[in-house]
């Protein structure tokens, strides 16, 4: 497998990221992660598998959005597989895509639904660029064309997922309204609205990041001192939220690591053994 990743430059990189290039034939589960993505597949096709067993799927060809998912989904890309994925920040695909993002969670949306003929446009100049580095300057000017709405996310909801995000002590939703003087019902409406789920979920979520960080780059580190560095109450709360979320316990997530060389530089993807 060929990764390469490339950071845009501002404005961009207030909403984006990063933007990857991935080539080579893959199968296997993807994990949540804390944002959503936008994909432009360069050749062939790419199945999204509507069971555990890889029995059922859909095709997807030359493009489309992955909402932020809040369950392992199992895909395939098949032939030459050849992608650029934009990797949104938590609160970035708003400004691109102008929708209620809870519209997209869980879901996988054409983006000849959202953006008409451009986003073909777009994939047909990246079949014909001569270079990776042409290739993301394309997928830069095509989002510096989507930076089109005045409407952004309000600044309690921003303060609140930097807190989120950043806060290294346990710190409550409860807390935060209090502190930024906003209800709990209206925090969640406009963190479904501007990254797709509750802020307690998108907090789960960023703790489930920083496990398979920690687990894929020290896969023999005890995992009760993955749970204390993490501030989870205690081992079972730590093993039940990362199985809620993966569907593996801890233990199993860092032998797969052990085994697969690709975790350590993509935690969130686990190839078909």
């Amino acid at each position: 497998m060929i990764f390469k990743k490339h950071i845009p430059k501002t404005p961009l990189d207030n909403f984006v990221d990063n933007i990857c290039y991935i080539e080579g034939n893959n199968k296997g589960t993807g994990l949540p992660k804390i944002a959503m993505s936008l994909v432009f597949n360069l050749e062939d096709h790419f199945k999204l598998f509507t069971d555990k067993h890889f029995d059922n799927h859909i095709d997807y060809k030359r493009h489309w959005v992955a909402g932020l998912q809040t369950k392992p989904t199992n895909v395939e890309s098949y032939g030459t597989s050849k992608m650029l994925v934009i990797q949104f920040k938590a609160l970035g695909a708003f400004i691109f895509l102008n929708d209620p993002l809870h519209y997209y969670t869980n879901n996988y949306v054409t983006l000849d639904n959202i953006f008409s003929k451009e986003a073909d446009e777009t994939w047909e100049q990246l079949q014909e660029a001569k270079s990776m580095t042409e290739q993301f300057l394309l997928i830069e000017n095509f989002l510096y064309r989507k930076l089109l709405t005045n409407k952004f996310p309000n600044q309690k909801l921003i303060s609140t997922i930097e807190i989120l995000l950043s806060n290294t002590n346990s710190i409550s939703i409860n807390q935060i309204c209090n502190k930024l003087n906003i209800s709990r019902k209206h925090l969640n409406h406009l963190s479904k609205e501007f990254a797709g789920v509750s802020p307690k979920t998108l907090s789960s979520l960023a703790r489930l990041q920083n496990t398979l960080k920690i687990i894929s780059g020290s896969p023999t580190e005890k995992l009760t001192n993955v749970a204390y560095k993490l501030e989870y109450f205690d081992q079972a709360h730590f093993i039940n939220d990362f199985k809620r979320f993966t569907d593996l316990t801890p233990t199993e997530y860092a032998n797969l690591v052990e085994k697969t060389q690709s975790l350590k530089i993509v935690p969130h993807f686990i190839p078909f053994q």
